[in-house]
């Protein structure tokens, strides 16, 4: 082995020995490398091989070989050049030097300058283009189709020509590749060099950059230019950058014109509206509204979804919001509250590979428990003195156990009370007062019962492509820190999407997109203002304090129902908060197939297969050691009679288990045909679109509970459901009803909704000479949420519309000033269905245990059919005008639109003999008019500095023109109350004409007849003012974006204006100052309304105050109260409706991007950094310190102010 290595080595040497004693002679000047290498074949026999590109073969040398080594020449051939050579046999091959380590450190650090002049094509000079640095790896066609003001914040912008077009750029990478981009011009990518001498740019054939802009309607993708319908694109940088939540629908908020988000606490049916409020829900006398959704549809990657909250903004490509008639008829039945169409990003065919990654954390602090107006401890404490009353309210009947009302006895009123008996002295009940008025809780409550709120995100995405295929994959995590100890929300999402071309003809798509969430909460209670202010909840020693009087039962009770019980029935909310928890966990998992088929040139099949499957399990734990559990176990427990032990009902061992499970289930079929084609130039542009689409939503349930659960074990006791649920227990030691007490039936529970939709739908779009296009849409659905009457089942919705370019006219040829002109005109009709488990095609039942029915159950009918039940129809007219001023730095669009709905969805009265009430019917008509005007500028843009703002701004006015509540509105009161009323906008706020309080400090009106009464319940509906409404008037928002090199800072501010709110106002009038009812014994969450509103201490007091205050007085008796006067006199009176009007800054965002020769060193294509603080009052119209945003205006109660001035860090980094 060894000899015949030796031998290998030494023929190796022989070769290479040959090789460089080959001899060459030649003399020339100016010789090429190409006769040089023909002389080393000629005289030596060797072939020189080269890449054409790689060898500059012309190069001249003056050369005098005389009998010189084939080494030599070849040396001299390479000297000073990238490249290097090799000898195989008898071939030399010359290729690229490889570079060394230190080479490539050179490199890195190797820059040049470079300078150039842009004109266009005439080669007219043109002043302030823009030339940005390009990442490697972008998608050409992908930034054509951005434009300037979008490439602007995409990219970093390294220079700007000036008066003269030229530019100059310094120390930039020797193969960097730059964009050059203006206004109107084709963006032109083109690889830097020292001296680029004239780049000419081409205009957009007579277009602005708005050609550019494509919308997706959820079925197929036009451009703007072609269509005649009202849409919107918010910009989806301000929306990746937003990170106060990971709603994507939340990071919408002022960026699009007619859509209105709303956070106050009573918008909960209706937290996103397009263009007002199109149903009014199935509402009842009181106005409150279920049933039909109010909320826009919401289609992801072409497949409608009821809740989009499990998209990951960060895998969001796109956003497209389709208002009128025009832009959402497509979707049938289901669009007249208009449409969200959401595209999840894709990998490029023959992308490099790469990576994103992006992080954030929002620290969001603990809520603001100021924000309440109550009475603080001092002021309690004197209220207390104020209003005891033992004589009406005597020991006896305060201290023996209700059902109805309960027994608690708090330690203010123990004082007072033993102080009446006789028990104690004044000086030492004033001096027990006096020490409960020196304690403050506040500063407890927000260090054991909130802490600080954080929400924090981490996404890495990858995508790359070869020609035939293409993928985009993300994974992420969000943590989710409430405000409150104990809760936990976690969730991990995958999203996968692959792209396939199977030849020429055919495409397929794959999007697989999975989330995992999980929750979990302690047994938090509801601090907020229901304890007393003077409630401590650890002594100076860090001891838990017990509140035995929080279970409503006094010391005497409670002492007499532990002795008969043998069960504990003390409390302490912070030993709760360990007795019990909720977990969740969730699964989703979305899957789209797409086909798309070439037929013939211009004929394609596509197809669109969805399936969402997904399903949520919540346990719910209340530990044997729960209030809950051993006020429920005292509930069932019968006492001895004599020595023995006390009879139990229920499980006296083992806590409350119960468990609910959901599953969903949604399919979508769909196949159409597509037509395409131009002609003539692009003279003659057609587009049609013929298809059939089968839905299929299915959601079931179940819950179950058991008691005298081991979690430990994992096993429960036997208990009698079908006893203690109809008869129950006879004289037990704490009865919940009277004389007895009876099990609610929760011990298993069972839902099936099933939703089918059978469509079939056409679309056409014509356009002439790039002037003039014609829209036309038809749709016709069917649906098991109809009657089964034919006329209900076959309803069609359509649309048409019209768009005439202006602007291309030749006579507005001579407007230079006037880029872009468009009218546009749309009419048509949408609709809206019922909401699943409201009504359908057959009667919905539910189960029913009664005593009463054969075997104990049995099924009711909770909703009757209805044949003649149809969706409701909106006819809807949009007339709109885009332009482009000032080679586009001024651009917009205005829109004025009306909608009319008829059929409106609700409860209709029925006669008696059906056995029904009421039944779900088409009872009302509603309309809508508005404008909507959005505005892009450039308002400076000098050397390296930019100045961008877009405006938003919409305002709506909604009238309910016809509704049929059933029963008439008669009286005042119940008009006052009322949110829909006929000829008044919906969400309408009524109000007493307020007189003031008389000489006894009681409420009084002025009726229109200018009379004054303070007689309850006397007022008519003609005595009731309209105040306006709750729903915002006018909306909208103002971004401004600065550009300076590296930074850009962003500001967001939204606005709602020209709507009201009831502010909060006290409720304490009459009773104990502590009453509560018994529903507290289940939620053990504190006294109701333990600490009254701050303006108790301002009420009326005596004779003359009502010349100072308009707080009605206090009355110990409450049956005078409610005969003597109507405190809702002042509750809905009109000088409680303040303005809801509030500007907010919503965000501001500073970014920063690493230096390009720094991100280069990193490996790195681009480090951004960033810095946002979110939810920054500017604004509010009334004086009370209400935040619109916190507050429920329907009933004028505060919620907890969290969320504000949160600061949020946030790393972007591109690879």
């Amino acid at each position: 082995m060894r000899l015949t290595t030796f031998i290998i080595i030494l023929t190796l040497a022989q070769v290479s020995a040959a090789t460089f004693a080959q001899r060459l002679s030649y003399i020339k000047n100016a010789a090429s490398l190409t006769e040089i290498f023909t002389q080393i074949r000629k005289q030596t026999g060797y072939h020189v091989f080269y890449a054409d590109e790689k060898v500059d073969v012309g190069r001249k040398l003056n050369v005098d070989f005389r009998d010189v080594s084939l080494k030599s020449v070849m040396d001299l051939v390479i000297k000073g050049q990238p490249l290097e050579y090799t000898i195989d046999s008898k071939n030399i091959i010359i290729k690229p030097r490889e570079a060394s380590i230190l080479d490539k450190v050179i490199d890195l650090f190797k820059t040049i300058d470079v300078r150039g002049r842009v004109t266009d094509e005439n080669g007219k000079p043109l002043a302030g283009a823009t030339v940005f640095l390009l990442p490697n790896g972008e998608d050409m066609d992908a930034i054509k189709a951005d434009g300037p003001v979008i490439m602007a914040r995409k990219f970093k912008a390294v220079a700007f020509t000036n008066l003269a077009g030229e530019f100059l750029i310094k120390n930039i990478e020797e193969n960097a590749y730059l964009v050059f981009s203006y206004v109107g011009f084709t963006p032109q990518r083109i690889q830097a060099s020292k001296e680029m001498g004239l780049i000419k740019m081409e205009m957009h054939s007579g277009k602005l950059t708005e050609i550019n802009v494509t919308i997706n309607t959820g079925y197929q993708t036009l451009s703007k230019e072609r269509s005649a319908g009202a849409f919107a694109k918010p910009d989806m940088l301000i929306i990746e950058n937003r990170t106060g939540s990971m709603n994507i629908l939340q990071r919408l908020d002022g960026l699009v014109a007619g859509l209105t988000i709303n956070n106050a606490p009573n918008a909960a049916q209706h937290p996103l509206l397009v263009r007002g409020l199109n149903t009014v829900g199935l509402i009842d006398q009181m106005g409150i509204s279920s049933g039909t959704s109010r909320n826009p549809l919401f289609v992801v990657d072409g497949i409608a979804m009821e809740d989009v909250s499990t998209v990951n903004p960060q895998d969001v490509a796109d956003i497209t919001v389709l208002k009128d008639a025009t832009a959402a008829s497509i979707w049938g039945a289901r669009a007249s509250n208009g449409v969200i169409v959401i595209v999840t990003k894709r990998g490029g065919h023959s992308e490099k590979v790469k990576i994103n990654y992006d992080a954030f954390i929002n620290f969001q602090g603990r809520p603001d428990l100021d924000y309440f107006r109550t009475l603080n401890s001092q002021q309690f404490i004197q209220a207390a003195i104020d209003v005891f009353d033992p004589v009406l309210n005597p020991w006896p009947t305060v201290s023996s156990f209700s059902s109805i009302v309960g027994s608690g006895v708090a330690p203010h009123e123990r004082i007072q009370y033993d102080l009446s008996r006789g028990l104690i002295t004044a000086d030492k009940a004033r001096a027990g007062l006096d020490s409960l008025a020196g304690l403050n809780n506040r500063q407890q409550i927000r260090d054991l019962w909130y802490r600080n709120a954080s929400l924090m995100n981490h996404t890495v995405s990858l995508s790359a492509g070869t020609g035939k295929y293409a993928f985009y994959g993300s994974a992420a995590y969000t943590n989710a820190v409430s405000n409150r100890p104990g809760e936990q929300n976690n969730s991990y999402k995958i999203n996968f999407r692959q792209d396939f071309s199977l030849g020429k003809a055919i495409q397929l798509n794959l999007i697989t997109d999975m989330t995992k969430g999980v929750t979990a909460a302690a047994r938090n209670v509801e601090i907020d203002y229901n304890f007393y202010p003077y409630q401590m909840f650890r002594d100076a020693a860090g001891n838990n304090l017990f509140m035995p009087y929080m279970g409503i039962l006094s010391d005497e009770v409670r002492i007499d129902f532990e002795s008969r019980s043998r069960i504990n029935l003390n409390y302490n909310p912070l030993d709760e908060f360990n007795y019990g928890y909720t977990k969740s966990n969730s699964f989703l998992s979305r899957n789209v197939l797409g086909l798309n088929v070439k037929l013939l040139q211009g004929l394609k099949f596509e197809g669109t297969y969805g399936f969402v499957k997904g399903n949520r399990k919540t346990d719910n734990y209340e530990d044997t050691k729960s209030y809950k559990v051993r006020s429920e176990l005292v509930q069932f427990t019968v006492a001895p009679t004599t020595a023995s032990t006390p009879a139990y009902y229920l499980p006296n061992n083992g806590g409350r288990y119960s468990v609910n499970n959901l599953n969903q289930q949604y399919w979508t079929i769909r196949n159409q045909l597509s037509y395409n084609n131009s002609w003539s130039n692009d003279g003659h542009q057609l587009s049609l679109l013929l298809g059939q689409e089968a839905q299929e939503q299915l959601e079931t349930g179940n819950g179950s509970v058991v008691r005298g659960y081991s979690d430990l074990l994992q096993a429960f006791g036997a208990v009698d459901y079908a006893t203690l649920g109809v008869t129950g227990v006879a004289n037990p030691v704490m009865p919940n009803n009277i004389g007895r007490s009876l099990l609610s039936n929760d011990v298993f529970s069972q839902f099936e909704r099933l939703t089918r939709f059978s469509s079939y739908y056409s679309n056409l779009a014509y356009t002439y000479n790039r002037k003039y296009a014609l829209n036309a849409s038809l749709r016709i659905d069917k649906s098991n949420l109809f009657g089964l009457d034919r006329s209900a089942q076959n309803k069609p919705v359509w649309s048409l519309g019209g768009k005439w370019t202006i602007s291309s006219e030749y006579f507005m040829k001579n407007l230079i000033w006037l880029g872009h002109l468009a009218l546009r005109g749309t009419y048509g009709l949408t609709g809206n269905s019922p909401a699943p488990g409201t009504a359908a095609s057959y009667d919905i039942l539910a189960t029913q245990r009664s005593g009463f029915l054969p075997g104990g159950a049995g099924l009711r009918v909770v909703t009757p059919s209805n044949t003649k039940l149809t969706w409701e129809s909106t006819r809807n007219i949009d007339i709109g005008i885009d332009f482009g001023l000032f080679n586009n730095r001024f651009s917009g669009s205005i829109d004025w639109y009306q909608k009319k709905t008829s059929n409106l969805l609700g409860n209709l009265p029925t006669n008696t003999f059906t056995g029904y009430a009421s039944i779900v019917g088409n009872m009302g008509d509603l309309e809508n008019k508005g404008i909507e005007l959005s505005l892009n500028s450039l308002n400076i843009r000098k050397g390296a500095f930019r100045w961008n703002t877009m405006l938003n701004i919409a305002y709506n006015k909604n009238t309910i023109t016809k509704l049929n509540l059933g029963a008439p509105i008669t009286t005042a009161r119940s008009q006052v109350k009322q949110q829909y009323a006929e000829n008044y906008p919906a969400f309408t706020v009524f109000a007493y004409k307020f007189a003031g309080l008389d000489n006894l400090g009681d409420p009084q009106i002025k009726l229109a007849d200018g009379s004054i009464i303070k007689t309850p319940n006397a007022g008519k509906i003609s005595d009731v003012i309209f105040k306006g409404t709750y729903q915002p008037v006018w909306s909208g928002g103002l971004t401004n974006t600065f550009n300076y090199r590296n930074f850009s800072l962003t500001a967001n501010a939204i606005f709602n204006l020209g709507h009201v709110m009831r502010k909060d106002v006290n409720q304490l009038y009459s009773g104990r100052i502590t009453h509560r009812n018994v529903e507290s014994l289940s939620t053990a969450k504190g006294f109701t309304g333990g600490d009254p509103h701050a303006d108790f201490a301002n009420r009326w007091k005596q004779s003359g105050d009502e010349l100072q205050t308009n707080i009605p007085s206090y009355l110990s008796n409450s049956s005078l109260s409610e005969t003597r006067r109507d405190i809702e006199y002042y509750t809905y009176a009109d000088i409680n409706v303040v303005s809801a009007s509030f500007v907010k800054l919503r965000d501001i965002t500073l970014a920063y991007s690493l230096p390009e020769l720094l991100v280069r060193k990193l490996q790195a294509d681009q480090v951004t950094f960033r810095i946002q603080v979110s939810n920054l009052m500017l604004w509010k119209a009334n004086r009370d310190g209400i935040d619109p945003e916190y507050m429920n205006a329907i009933y004028g109660t505060r919620s907890v102010l969290a969320n504000q001035g949160a600061v949020s860090l946030g790393l972007n980094v591109k690879f």
